[in-house]
């Protein structure tokens, strides 16, 4: 075991000054939990911020799989293999260190998109073609980590790493922590690509396959679409006030910019534990706080929304036990109320033990996507959504985060998410369609889930 390379900055409750001088830098990348929001809880205690990984991986609509080691030049290419059982052998190329209280002490990060679905189920599900990768993860060799709960911020560089590009590294953070002068503009107000009555067509042919018992559940989203000019950090900055979400992001790869505000963990790992928290069940927040508890009372006693978030638990459940110990699986949360900026949610929590014969990347391969983006049953529910979704998630509903190499492993899924490509801003916002759902309120609550970032964004117009 080798020890990290760990120095203490100021701490700042609003870490982003410290991201702000890297945001140029190759693959940066902010994991963003807007702490100061939000009351003191374990889902928002830390910020991680680094950039320019000694090597990445790329996964494109072909499943070619692309390594590139960047301080050496060298590209491997793979193809027809699982892209997390390469990140998993790159990542035992790293030296061990000692497992300290840091969540992530170097290691893979970076997005993994809703589309590797049509990897891991080649044979059910039809990809796409898609500008965006499928999958873009760093590894990274130091990072600044800012402890809300401690009020603590360190940088550390993993053993590995050379001194010259850490120290480098260290010196530009001291030195250059100060606001940048540019500057984000929308062009347009966000549009969708369908219409209701499109929308609608959609529902109706999810419904047929609920009564014929194909499935029970289905994940139908719509994707809103803007140009924009300038910076998507000032965006980002701007959105992360209006709809702070504790497992917000800003990543910054080349020719694509992901900003996510996503209040719902995927997996978190550590010491082998398991969890996940899906997110089913909706309601709008009120204009007073009469309206906003009636909200919430009415989500809290729907049958209708208890019922579909139950199906995703139980989903879940099945997930995570194929690599978790027998009878570890437990649900120590069943439909708890969290609120934010613009919806009320109903969230649970599934637990488990993570067998000591699978790594964290076969337990997040196993349960990729997250069922609560999907359906159930969910390789049907996947079917479905390829079929009658007319264009593709992309980055949305895949997931963020990071698996470190002290096996400690946390993720968000990409609800609340923006890309930026080519000048482009896309959008999504959906819901789950069961056999008592109401086409327009769907379609309604699909508008209502990503309309404050819109509408924040607006603003920005000419």
């Amino acid at each position: 075991m080798k020890e990290l390379f760990i120095v203490e900055l100021d701490y700042m409750s609003d870490s982003s000054p410290y991201f702000e001088p890297l945001t140029e830098q190759p693959w940066a990348c902010y994991l963003d939990s807007c702490s100061p929001s939000f009351k003191k809880e374990q889902h928002n205690r830390y910020d991680i911020i680094t950039a320019d990984p000694w090597v990445v991986v790329t996964v494109d609509d072909k499943n070619v799989i692309k390594i590139t080691h960047r301080l050496t030049g060298e590209t491997q290419i793979k193809s027809n293999q699982s892209p997390f059982k390469v990140l998993d052998d790159l990542l035992a190329t790293m030296s061990k260190v000692d497992n300290t209280d840091l969540p992530f002490t170097g290691g893979a990060l970076g997005f993994w998109g809703y589309e590797l679905c049509s990897l891991i189920e080649p044979e059910k599900i039809q990809p796409r073609q898609l500008e965006t990768p499928l999958m873009s993860v760093g590894l990274y060799h130091w990072a600044i980590i800012c402890d809300h709960h401690q009020q603590k911020t360190v940088f550390f560089s993993h053993p590995d790493m050379p001194e010259t590009d850490r120290d480098s590294i260290l010196s530009r953070i001291k030195s250059t922590a100060k606001s940048q002068n540019s500057s984000f503009q929308l062009q347009e107000k966000f549009s969708t690509t369908i219409s209701e009555s499109e929308y609608e067509s959609a529902f109706n042919k999810v419904q047929d396959y609920i009564l014929a018992g194909d499935t029970y559940e289905v994940n139908l989203t719509q994707e809103f679409t803007s140009r924009y000019n300038g910076d998507c950090w000032q965006a980002y900055k701007h959105l992360r006030k209006v709809s702070p979400a504790p497992y917000s992001a800003y990543l910054s790869h080349p020719d694509v910019v992901v900003l996510s505000h996503s209040p719902e963990r995927f997996i978190k790992v550590t010491e082998r534990r398991v969890e996940t928290h899906p997110i089913k069940g909706t309601r709008p927040r009120g204009n007073t706080p009469q309206e906003d508890l009636a909200h919430a009372e009415e989500l809290l006693a729907s049958e209708k929304d208890r019922s579909e978030n139950l199906m995703i638990v139980d989903l879940l459940r099945n997930d995570l036990g194929k690599v978790c110990n027998p009878g570890s699986i437990s649900v120590p949360r069943l439909f708890e109320l969290e609120s934010y900026a613009n919806v009320h949610h109903l969230v649970s929590t599934v637990t488990g033990e993570l067998s000591q014969e699978h790594s964290i990347l076969e337990l997040m391969e196993g349960a990729f996507p997250g069922g609560s983006v999907t359906g159930a049953p969910k390789i049907r529910s996947m079917e479905i959504i390829r079929e009658l979704e007319a264009s593709a998630r992309n980055v949305y509903c895949g997931a963020i985060g990071y698996v470190s190499c002290n096996e400690k492993m946390d993720s968000s899924i990409t609800i609340r998410t923006l890309v930026a490509q080519n000048h482009k801003l896309h959008c999504w916002g959906g819901g789950a369609i069961v056999a008592d759902s109401d086409c327009h309120q769907e379609y309604q609550e699909s508008i209502t889930k990503v309309k404050n970032l819109m509408t924040a964004l607006e603003t920005f117009c000419e």
